[in-house]
């Protein structure tokens, strides 16, 4: 199945400049070897998650209320610390907001995003189909694309090119190998920076999977994922701290270790979320040692 058939059947309010660059970017998945159910369904979950399913171009930056931005930029939330008493500046103001989160206005954040001009933090804003931001991510992807978004920042939109620097991304972070291993959380780090949203990454690529996974066995994407060794590593850990029933350890990320995890987060008293991320391998590792 084509990925453009996959994305209208998933995304039917998908802008008409993303579909042309899936309709003529069959030549492209097959290059970037995004070409397996796991890694089509991986990368159109990210894809699709971070472009609200093809519906953003940029980063919506015009907040209308003080909760909300505050949610997203306040203080405890984000490096750009936005207090109650200057949030009424930014409503409704997304020049002004962009520049204030993501340029001058924030220049430990601007230095680490290479925005370096005034106006930097809003022409390099989020854009594209994995949000490219900031003004050295704009050069680099470029640089790997052969365009130049740099200079025009528009072209990371357009049906042409708008598919390279997402796949260009994907490629640099290796992220097949952990589409491979059905490694959604990590995919989701490396691509967002943290796991923001991961539940509606999670929910998007199980609607994809029930498109494009085969029948059988392999139709339960955790079964056809690879073994991974950090997964073994984790299941017997699980086992040594009296998992039970004892987990089969096989290196595959399924429900019974799911479940196994949930277990040793509820006595370790950490949030149960069933992904052993890092505090639950800090925790897991603290028993170990007792």
């Amino acid at each position: 199945m084509r990925v453009v058939t996959i994305v209208r059947k998933v995304a039917s309010r998908c802008y008409p400049n993303y579909l042309k660059a899936f309709e003529d970017g069959d030549g492209l998945f097959e290059k970037f070897k995004i070409d397996t159910p796991l890694r089509i369904a991986h990368f159109l979950a990210q894809a699709l998650y971070e472009t609200g399913r093809g519906t953003v171009l940029f980063e919506n930056m015009n907040y209308k209320t003080p909760a909300r931005l505050l949610e997203i930029f306040g203080v405890g939330h984000h490096s750009a610390a936005i207090r109650p008493d200057e949030v009424d500046h930014y409503l409704n103001n997304a020049r002004a907001l962009a520049e204030r989160v993501y340029g001058l206005g924030n220049p430990k954040k601007a230095r680490e995003l290479g925005n370096t001009k005034p106006g930097d933090g809003y022409k390099y804003r989020g854009g594209g189909l994995l949000q490219t931001t900031g003004g050295t991510n704009y050069v680099t992807m470029g640089k790997l694309s052969g365009v130049d978004f740099y200079t025009n920042p528009d072209l990371i939109v357009s049906p042409e090119a708008a598919l390279l620097p997402a796949l260009n991304e994907w490629n640099q972070g290796k992220l097949n190998d952990l589409a491979d291993k059905n490694e959604i959380r990590k995919i989701t780090r490396a691509i967002n920076g943290g796991y923001n949203g991961l539940s509606g990454r999670t929910d998007l690529f199980e609607e994809i999977w029930k498109i494009v996974g085969k029948g059988g066995v392999e139709s339960i994407a955790w079964k056809a994922a690879e073994p991974s060794d950090e997964t073994r590593a984790l299941q017997e850990s699980l086992n040594d701290l009296g998992a039970e029933p004892a987990l089969v350890v096989d290196g595959k990320y399924g429900p019974a270790t799911t479940e196994a995890v949930n277990g040793f987060q509820k006595q370790a008293a950490i949030p149960v979320d069933g992904n052993a991320g890092i505090v639950t391998d800090a925790a897991l590792n603290l028993r170990l040692a007792n």
